[in-house]
């Protein structure tokens, strides 16, 4: 079970939202740099990061940030999402070194993109199943769409996707736990791999995923548990192992 440490981006800064309300934000840090040294040096050897302005755009905003990191931290596990609506896009971070390319609102609007994917390019994607008032939202999570979730993921496994992120947006950062139920609803319907994410605070929570599907979980993202000390990564991390 991996632990992924998240970095959000808005103007080259670490932010965290609440609910992924852009106007509910707290800086972190401006030094992108230090966040990510951190969180190696306190033992992860994974990174999840999200461009939020690159999210809210359609297209990538904080690239030459993200692939800086990718420079600085070679030997480390990067999977990215935000912006990223173009095969160009998916190729020029996948060409730079990023691991996995998680794409959400460009997969909503057009699920028949994927086809346009080859194999290789399929076995490096994740696909967000964000979860708002139980409909599947995208543009920075601002906006949903009425599709049938099971269907939906379906069709995606049945075209050679076998990564989810499932987030219930409604937990994503306000620090008061997982929702146990929605994540199994999901979960139900997947039969490849999920990561989980939205609302992991303690290490209760971390413990509560360990216990759901493992043949299902490959691992959970934490965010601002990990900026506000509710969970130290080193302890959560030797949880998991």
């Amino acid at each position: 079970m991996i632990i992924y440490p998240a970095i959000d981006i808005i103007d080259g800064n670490c932010v965290r939202l609440s609910k992924g309300d852009y106007s509910l934000k707290t800086i972190y840090s401006d030094n992108l740099e230090s966040i990510a040294k951190n969180w190696i040096h306190n033992g992860t050897k994974f990174l999840h990061i999200v461009d939020l302005d690159g999210a809210k755009a359609g297209n990538p905003v904080n690239i030459e940030n993200i692939l800086e990191i990718r420079k600085l931290f070679p030997e480390i596990f990067i999977q990215i999402g935000g912006g990223i609506r173009t095969i160009e896009t998916i190729e020029k971070y996948l060409n730079h070194g990023i691991d996995r390319i998680i794409l959400g609102t460009k997969i909503l609007k057009n699920k028949e993109f994927i086809l346009s994917l080859n194999e290789s390019l399929r076995n490096r994607i994740a696909i967000d199943i964000a979860v708002k008032d139980g409909n599947l939202a995208g543009d920075g999570w601002e906006n949903t769409e009425k599709q049938d979730i099971q269907s939906f993921i379906e069709f995606l496994e049945q075209n050679g996707i076998k990564m989810f992120v499932i987030t219930d947006i409604s937990k994503d950062g306000m620090m008061d736990g997982i929702n146990e139920t929605s994540i199994n609803t999901i979960l139900n319907y997947i039969t490849t791999n999920a990561i989980i994410s939205g609302g992991v605070t303690t290490l209760n929570d971390v413990t509560t995923i360990l216990a759901m599907n493992r043949s299902k979980i490959n691992g959970m993202i934490i965010g601002k548990a990990l900026y506000e000390n509710k969970i130290i990564l080193s302890e959560a991390i030797n949880e998991c192992s």
